[in-house]
């Protein structure tokens, strides 16, 4: 991990175990003075090691960007992320920000289309209808 970066808790991260597995998850506990992480895993390419934590030593994770979450599904996929991790604030936040999203759409639906109609300078139709 990059030395100016330093890792905090909650932190999404990618790296390998000691065993070779890659995995991603976030960091539950933060040991700078011994240089471990302990790492809960929520993608590997070991089925056995998802949902557990794991101690991966500093310089072999990466912290993940952090983007926004817009889709609907990934908002259905957070939450069930929370769901699983018991993380009762982080659900209320999701599930407040997916209503948002619902309603947002459910006005977008309910307003009138504009009607417009394009014209040339001669004033007639500039596009051809079928």
């Amino acid at each position: 991990m990059n030395r100016n970066a330093k890792l905090e808790i909650s932190d999404w991260v990618m790296g390998k175990t000691r065993h070779g597995e890659l995995v991603q998850g976030f960091a539950e506990t933060v040991d700078t003075w011994r240089g471990i992480a302990r790492i809960f895993v929520v993608k590997s390419d070991n089925e056995e090691t998802i949902g557990k934590l794991v101690a991966i030593p500093l310089p072999w994770l990466e912290r993940m960007s952090t983007g926004t979450f817009d889709d609907v599904e990934q908002l259905h996929d957070l939450i069930d992320l929370a769901l699983v991790t018991k993380d009762e604030a982080w659900f209320k936040e999701l599930t407040a920000k997916l209503q948002e999203k619902q309603q947002m759409a459910s006005e977008s639906k309910s307003r009138k289309p504009r009607s417009f109609s394009a014209q040339n300078r001669l004033g007639t139709s500039a596009i051809w209808e079928q």
